[in-house]
């Protein structure tokens, strides 16, 4: 089943394929892009910016081919074409996959069964590394895997997480809403979890170890943060989350409003 969706997230796997260009003749080694079950879809044409904390955003709850993929185009250039050279290009407002050749493109349905087939093989043996990285598009069409798909992953653990700060954030569109920063001391990983208004949680994500891949992720989902609240406001760990974190925001640019 293929559809049209807007896409949010850090669930996605590049799986390597060998086909024959219909151009040139010659046999190319190209990619695709499959995104897992924890990736959040919503209807096709939201903004990031504008739409993040407002939209009401669901699981996928299956694995999908990326058959094509358009819209915050900086972000997939970022991610996905200067990441992966010679594989995708950018041409008309759209991600196309190209001939390492000629750079003709490939068409997705040259590349379908190559990609899901190679991601099942692979993943079953380990192959496939989840790239983590933060990935939107307003306009994404989808082939589902069939019901039941699953690929060996290595085991995570999972440590228990504190949270540490809370965060008041606003999108460009005004929305408002609240991030918290959380925190394993045993493995020094950082964990975010963003919610709307009322509460709901709209995006969660673990495992960074460096603020400033934390900050990062807070830029590209288009959220400001107007206030900072200390988890535990007696806390002498919530006062060093709060000093560091203040820290990776300047290095990233950002400026605190001192209130009078």
């Amino acid at each position: 089943m293929t559809s049209h969706r807007s896409v949010l997230t850090k669930e996605w796997y590049k799986v390597p394929i060998c086909i024959d260009c219909p151009d040139c003749g010659a046999q190319s080694r190209s990619v695709g892009i499959v995104v897992g079950p924890s990736s959040l879809v919503a209807v096709a044409g939201l903004s990031a910016e504008n739409d993040v904390l407002d939209k009401p955003w669901a699981p996928l709850g299956v694995f999908a081919f990326i058959e094509s993929l358009a819209g915050r185009t900086e972000n997939i250039e970022r991610f996905l074409v200067d990441r992966f050279h010679n594989a995708f290009a950018l041409r008309n407002d759209q991600l196309v996959s190209i001939c390492e050749h000629c750079a003709e493109n490939l068409a997705p349905s040259l590349l379908r069964s190559a990609v899901m087939n190679g991601f099942v093989r692979l993943g079953q043996r380990r192959l496939l590394v989840n790239e983590r990285l933060l990935l939107f598009s307003s306009d994404v069409a989808l082939t589902e895997f069939h019901g039941g798909t699953s690929i060996e992953e290595c085991d995570l653990p999972h440590p228990d997480y504190a949270m540490m700060l809370i965060c008041h954030t606003e999108s460009h569109g005004g929305e408002t809403g609240t991030l918290e920063l959380w925190h394993s001391i045993a493995r020094n990983d950082y964990a975010i979890i963003v919610k709307g208004h009322e509460g709901r949680e709209i995006f969660r994500d673990g495992l960074n170890d460096d603020l400033a891949e934390v900050v990062a992720t807070i830029s590209n989902l288009g959220l400001v943060l107007t206030e900072l609240h200390m988890a535990q406001a007696a806390s002498p760990f919530c006062g060093l989350a709060r000093d560091v974190f203040l820290e990776a925001l300047e290095h990233a640019g950002y400026r605190q409003e001192i209130r009078r």
